[in-house]
């Protein structure tokens, strides 16, 4: 069936289309302008703003303060990149005695590659860098940083932050006292000092060692008091029997505390035998030199705890058995009785009971 819609109407409609379609294109073409314009115009203020802090720090320079020129070229070439400002800064390193900063920056503006059509300024600020590292590298001290044991350390030199990708580089630095700080999750953190003189390269490797493992902890319960024992009424002798039991308490606690450091300090001696195959080795690794000293210690204190805790309970057992019987021998109440329990857990070794 033939289409009721005449070929006007078809080109009308194409028509509203098509000036849709170029309203649209010229909205975006006009936001794209407006965009572009309102960046050219945060570029300029950022230049006004470089060339301004530039100015400062030019004239800071004459009057050798050095500080002030040094942080007013450097905001000025965050704004703005130019490898003179980075020269400017350099010098004014080397005012403030800085040495090992300003090798850098100095070294910075050699390592950059310009453009053919970048200002001929900056080619003669190359130049003129390359002239000039070479007055600063006598007074520059070189250090090497070498990290083992885990690649996750975090390092910092005098405060300063240092990118694990340089661990193992050789460093330019101010000479004097350095001080460098070693940490990383789970290791024992390390600070090292020392000087450095002009000239001399000092090269560190630093291992970290595993923090130690917590120490079973000792939690002794005390006898839980019942109202009848509250209530009770002494009686003649319970003194002694009382003490008596308190003693027999003791015993148990002494004989659960020996008991577990024993089985534990029986698990240290096998560590150390796994690792090293005796008692008396000597690894020659720094790392695992430092780990056998530190199982040895534990292996140590868990046999004198232990040694400690059977001597109590000996003791303990001992003097309860002689109060009771040094004890008149009277009927005893069954309501009078001590109910004393020794517990082992994980970590932890205890005893617990209550007086009836």
């Amino acid at each position: 069936m033939p289409s009721s819609k005449s070929p006007r109407h078809h080109y009308r409609l194409a028509h509203g289309l098509w000036s849709v379609g170029l309203l649209v294109f010229c909205d975006a073409q006009h936001a794209h302008a407006q965009s572009a314009a309102a960046l050219e115009q945060a570029r300029a203020s950022d230049r006004a703003t470089a060339r301004a802090l530039a100015g400062e720090g030019y004239a800071a320079f004459e009057k050798k303060d050095y500080v002030t020129a040094e942080e007013r070229f450097q905001r000025a070439d965050e704004l703005v990149h130019a490898p003179t400002l980075v020269l400017d800064r350099a010098r004014a390193l080397v005012g403030l005695g800085r040495f090992g900063e300003a090798y850098l920056a100095y070294d910075s503006i050699i390592r950059e590659k310009l453009s053919p059509s970048a200002p001929a300024v900056w080619f003669r600020a190359q130049k003129d860098a390359a002239v000039e590292i070479e007055t600063v590298k006598p007074k520059v001290a070189w250090l090497i940083v070498q990290i083992n044991g885990t690649s996750e350390a975090l390092v910092e030199i005098n405060g300063r932050a240092l990118a694990s990708q340089r661990f193992g580089e050789r460093l330019p630095e101010t000479p004097g006292e350095f001080h460098v700080v070693v940490s990383a999750p789970g290791y024992v953190t390390r600070r090292i000092d020392q000087q450095l003189r002009a000239g001399e390269e000092k090269r560190l490797e630093v291992s970290l060692v595993s923090a130690p493992k917590p120490q079973p902890e000792v939690v002794l319960v005390a006898p839980a008091r019942t109202a009848e024992s509250e209530h009770a009424q002494p009686d003649h002798g319970t003194g002694p029997r009382t003490l008596a039991y308190v003693s027999f308490a003791a015993a148990g606690v002494g004989l659960a505390l020996g008991a577990s450091t024993g089985i534990l300090w029986l698990n240290a001696r096998n560590d150390i035998k796994a690792a090293c195959g005796g008692l008396d080795c000597q690894p020659q690794n720094e790392t695992e030199r430092a780990r056998l000293e530190q199982d040895k210690r534990r292996y140590d204190t868990l046999g004198t705890v232990s040694v400690i805790g059977f001597g109590v309970g000996l003791v303990g057992a001992a003097t309860g058995t002689v109060l009771l019987l040094s004890q008149p021998k009277e009927p005893e109440s069954p309501s009078k009785r001590a109910s004393i329990h020794a517990y082992v857990g994980p970590a932890t070794v205890g005893v617990y009971g209550a007086f009836q």
